[in-house]
C-alpha cells in the first residue's frame, strides 16, 4: 500500500496562528487512515497551547515538534483553540488533511515518511543508538525535573511574576493546580524528593549535559539531528521560561555553561528568526 503525496508548495512562514479549527471526524489509526488515500501535505495543523510572551510555546514537546518542522521545512499552521481535542487528550497533536496524530515522537516519524525527510540520515547506526538514550534521558528525566521546578516549586515566581497572573486568580487556582502538578511528578518519582534534592538533581543534570555537548555545534557533531529538537524543547524552557530563583536557570545563564547557551542561541537564531516577534505579539 502506498500513499500519494502532493508536492510541497510555497507557504506562509511556519507556525502562523490562524485560529484554525477542523470539524472533520477521522479515525485515530494512521495506517488505516492513509491506506489508499491521497494526502494533502500542504495542510498540516499543529494543535497546541497559545503563544506566550516568554517563549513561543510553553510546552516542551510542542517546542520540540515546532523546531523539528522548521528544520525540516515542513509547512504548518498553528491552532491554539482546539489543543484539548486530540484523540488521546495529549498535547501536541497534528491534523493533516483530516488525519489526527498525537505524541511528538510518533508525529515526527509520520512526517518523516510523508515529507521524505530524515534529520538523522547523516548518523551511522551506532550514532543513532547513542542519540536515542540521550533523547530519552532528556525527555524522561530532565523534563520532569524542570516540570516539577516550574509548576510546583517555583509556581508563584512563574505564574505571578513572569506570567503576571492577577493575584486574585492565582489565589483561586494555586492550590488545586499545584496539587495536580505534585500528583503528576510523584507518579514518576521526582515529586517524592525535597525541593533541595530536586535542585541538586537539576544542577547535576545540566552539568552532565554541558560535558556531553562539549565544544560540538550540536549533540551528535556538526549537523543537527532529532535529538537536538528534544534538547532545545527542554533546555529552552529552563533558559527562557523558568524563574531566576531556580538554581538550574541560574547555572545555565550564570556564565558557567556558555557552551550550552551558545548551543541554544545557535538553534534559536537559525530556526526561530521570528522568536521575538512571536513573543512580542502574544497576549499572555
Amino acid at each position: 500500500m502506498m500513499t500519494s503525496l502532493h508536492e510541497k508548495k510555497p507557504h506562509l512562514y511556519p507556525g502562523l496562528d490562524l485560529g484554525y479549527s477542523d470539524s472533520k471526524c477521522a479515525k485515530t489509526n494512521f495506517d488505516e487512515q492513509c491506506s489508499g488515500m491521497e494526502i494533502n501535505t500542504d495542510h498540516v495543523v499543529l494543535h497546541t497551547y497559545q503563544r506566550v510572551k516568554l517563549i513561543p510555546n510553553v510546552d516542551v514537546f510542542s517546542m520540540k515538534l515546532e523546531t523539528y518542522m522548521r528544520i525540516s521545512k515542513i509547512p504548518y499552521k498553528l491552532d491554539s483553540k482546539d489543543w484539548c481535542k486530540g484523540p488521546k487528550n495529549t498535547v501536541p497533536w497534528i491534523d493533516i488533511d483530516g488525519i489526527k496524530i498525537e505524541d511528538s515522537g510518533v508525529i515526527m516519524r509520520r512526517l518523516n515518511e510523508m515529507f521524505k525527510v530524515d534529520l538523522n540520515e547523516h548518523l551511522s547506526d551506532e550514532e543513532k543508538a547513542t542519540a536515542w538514550p540521550v533523547q530519552k534521558w532528556l525527555e524522561e528525566y530532565t523534563y520532569w525535573l524542570n516540570y516539577h521546578s516550574r509548576w510546583y516549586m517555583y509556581w508563584d515566581d512563574l505564574v505571578v511574576n513572569m506570567f503576571e497572573c492577577p493575584a486574585a486568580l492565582n489565589k483561586l487556582i494555586r492550590i488545586p493546580a499545584r496539587w495536580w502538578q505534585k500528583k503528576q511528578t510523584k507518579a514518576v518519582g521526582i515529586g517524592k524528593h525535597t525541593d533541595e534534592e530536586v535542585n541538586e538533581m537539576i544542577i547535576k543534570d545540566l552539568e552532565q549535559f554541558a560535558k556531553l555537548l562539549g565544544d560540538k555545534k550540536f549533540i551528535m557533531g556538526n549537523k543537527i539531528s532529532e535529538v537536538d529538537c528534544a534538547a532545545f524543547g527542554i533546555l529552552s524552557q529552563i533558559r527562557w521560561c523558568t524563574p531566576k530563583s531556580c538554581p538550574g536557570h541560574q547555572l545555565l545563564t550564570g556564565g558557567k555553561q556558555q557552551n550550552v547557551m551558545d548551543y541554544l542561541d545557535r538553534i534559536k537564531d537559525v530556526y526561530w528568526p521570528d522568536w521575538e516577534k512571536i513573543c512580542a505579539e502574544s497576549k499572555c
